[in-house]
């Protein structure tokens, strides 16, 4: 697996595709009431997303397949230390096949 290009203040903007890079989860995604349930049963690893709100103490992504839980609307991601997120940019065409791989009940990255 190669290094993940980890996500720096100075690149953090509103429809950048971004992923996952802490453990795969299995956590209650709490999904609000009358919501629909989510198409993912798991934040994975290499998760694909699209940040929605770029403020620099409280990331928050759209993950793909997770879109009304509380992954996607209430957790957001800050600076740690170093001045990084958990957080990893990657590209259009990775966002899409990772996107296709996670609609249909794959893990994001074989």
């Amino acid at each position: 697996m190669s290094t993940p290009d980890v996500l720096s203040i100075g690149r953090l903007s509103k429809g950048l595709f971004v992923e996952y890079l802490g453990e795969t989860t299995t956590d209650d995604l709490m999904v609000g009431m009358g919501d629909p349930e989510p198409v993912c049963d798991r934040l994975w690893h290499g998760h694909p997303g699209v940040i929605w709100e770029p403020a620099p103490q409280h990331v928050q992504v759209t993950w793909v397949g997770l879109e009304d839980t509380v992954q996607s609307f209430g957790f957001g991601y800050s600076c740690n230390d170093a001045g990084l997120y958990g957080l990893g940019v990657i590209t259009a065409s990775d966002y899409e096949e990772r996107r296709c791989r996670v609609l249909a009940g794959h893990a994001p990255q074989e």
